[in-house]
């Protein structure tokens, strides 16, 4: 089923969904509670730099998607946002967006392996040795049951992936 935002004139980009979705499972952030968040990802497509979260925050508030509040408690300034009704909405339009969500997306391995028979064998095997070895020796992001689960079929998925390449190799 594909859901139209009809609340909203723009559709939400990954990392605006993200960022809603953050906020709905925690109940209210702050940009950087969001940006940690991001930068947990092992995906480096999940920008938690402050350059891209600080100015996502203020543009989904500008599109009343969140509100914030001062909740500082020092003299530095520190703004908790939480999810309009609006933002409720354009999030679950998001989640339910079969279209976006079963799109191949972004993933620079599946870019390059496109091209994997312009290297020569050794070279093809030995970038696929070392992506394997990294892939294996990323953590799960985060202390959390659900995100750790996903990871972590990402990660099988992706050794599966690389393991049947290598035998196509030779």
């Amino acid at each position: 089923m594909h859901v139209k935002n009809e609340s909203s004139p723009y559709p939400l980009t990954e990392l605006e969904g993200g960022a809603l979705g953050v906020i709905q499972r925690v109940g209210a952030a702050t940009a950087y509670q969001v940006k940690e968040w991001f930068s947990c990802s092992p995906s480096g497509y999940w920008s938690g730099s402050a350059g891209a979260v600080y100015p996502l925050m203020q543009r989904l508030e500008d599109r009343s998607l969140l509100a914030s509040r001062n909740a500082s408690e020092t003299k530095r300034p520190k703004r908790e946002f939480r999810l309009t009704p609006s933002g409720e909405l354009a999030f679950s339009t998001w989640m339910r967006d079969v279209n976006q969500a079963s799109d191949a997306g972004y993933d620079p391995l599946r870019t390059r392996l496109a091209f994997l028979v312009s290297l020569d064998k050794p070279a093809a095997r030995s970038l696929l040795d070392e992506v394997e070895l990294k892939t294996r020796a990323m953590a799960s992001p985060l202390d959390d049951d659900y995100v750790r689960i996903i990871h972590e079929s990402w990660r099988t998925m992706r050794l599966a992936w690389i393991a049947e390449l290598k035998q196509h190799l030779g």
